[in-house]
């Protein structure tokens, strides 16, 4: 009898911990997707400040050192002025209200990503420092499961 409980102890915890296993590979399997629509959008964000689109999907002014008022304050179309109370990528109405970020494709045409919950965002902030033009870009990827969400950072120096 004392064998029998400690025999079901055993199998009780050995499935638990299966269990636990299969949860951290999904939730990692998850991030990963998440961490690759995240890059993907950055790629997307440099193809936009580089004027890479397709006809239908091009700014109507394209993005450049020469047209630094078609960035905002409040963000627009995924364009930024830098904010300095608090970064504009911390700013969480930036990624929730509609217009404010830019999404996947929006000005590449590049096709829609499968499987994520949503398609990822992204936004340019412009900076001058002296002579020097840069744009820093936060995209955001989610994974199938929208509470999963990765937030990757990059710069790009402006092509005169």
């Amino acid at each position: 009898m004392i064998f029998l409980v400690i025999l079901s102890v055993i199998g009780v915890t050995a499935i638990q911990s299966s269990t636990f296993s299969a949860r951290i590979a999904g939730n990692e399997a998850d991030r990963t997707l998440a961490f690759q629509a995240a890059e993907s959008a950055l790629r997307d964000a440099e193809k936009d400040i580089n004027g890479s689109c397709v006809a239908a999907n091009c700014r109507s002014t394209p993005i450049s050192p020469e047209a630094a008022d078609i960035f905002a304050a409040t963000c627009a179309l995924g364009l930024c002025l830098p904010n300095s109370t608090a970064p504009v990528w911390e700013t969480k109405a930036n990624w929730t209200t509609s217009g404010r970020a830019a999404s996947y494709g929006t000005y590449t045409g590049a096709t829609a990503l499968p499987v994520v919950s949503q398609q990822p965002q992204y936004l340019i902030e412009y900076f001058k420092l002296g002579e020097t033009f840069i744009y820093r870009v936060t995209a955001v990827g989610y994974g199938a499961n929208s509470s999963t969400q990765v937030m990757l950072q990059t710069s790009v120096k402006a092509l005169k």
